[in-house]
């Protein structure tokens, strides 16, 4: 293959990669009861701590109305909880409540992904996966940076 047809084959896959991964948090979602926006934002909320109701919106791409209703959903179903800004008590910020039973449960859902992924890692050298961690980094830095810009362009 060409240099050519190797990038538009590399990119091919890595927007199959994203509907997959689309379609595995939906179904993991769904076997614990949330949406997958609601799943995706525990994420957001667990990776960017500390964060407030409007960073969470932003990061989602939702309006303040929707993040309420989300994180008031969250909140009563025990995935999360506000807390007062230590420095700033007029400030509200989000935190995941760990809970055992629940964080076995969705290992358990993404263990065959990371059987597999292990099978496959283990194929590769030290010198191939720093070259992919590496490429990662930078496809997902520059993929956020795409997704921020489409945010503010309403």
């Amino acid at each position: 293959m060409s240099k050519k047809e190797l990038i538009e084959a590399w990119s091919q896959e890595i927007q199959r990669a994203g509907t997959i991964n689309v379609l595995h948090t939906n179904a993991v979602a769904q076997r614990i009861g949330l949406s997958a926006t609601e799943f995706e934002a525990i994420d957001v909320i667990t990776r960017n701590q500390p964060i407030t109701a409007g960073q969470l919106a932003v990061f989602c791409g939702l309006t303040t109305g929707a993040i309420t209703g989300l994180i008031d959903r969250l909140e009563v179903a025990g995935f999360i909880r506000r807390v007062s800004d230590s420095s700033d008590r007029r400030k509200v910020l989000l935190e995941p409540i760990e809970d055992g039973a629940r964080s076995k449960k969705i290992r358990a859902l993404y263990e065959p992904i990371a059987i597999g992924f292990e099978d496959i890692a283990q194929r590769y050298t030290v010198d191939e996966l720093e070259f992919l961690v590496e490429s990662q980094t930078r496809l997902n830095t520059m993929a956020q940076g795409v997704i921020e810009k489409l945010h503010e362009i309403k």
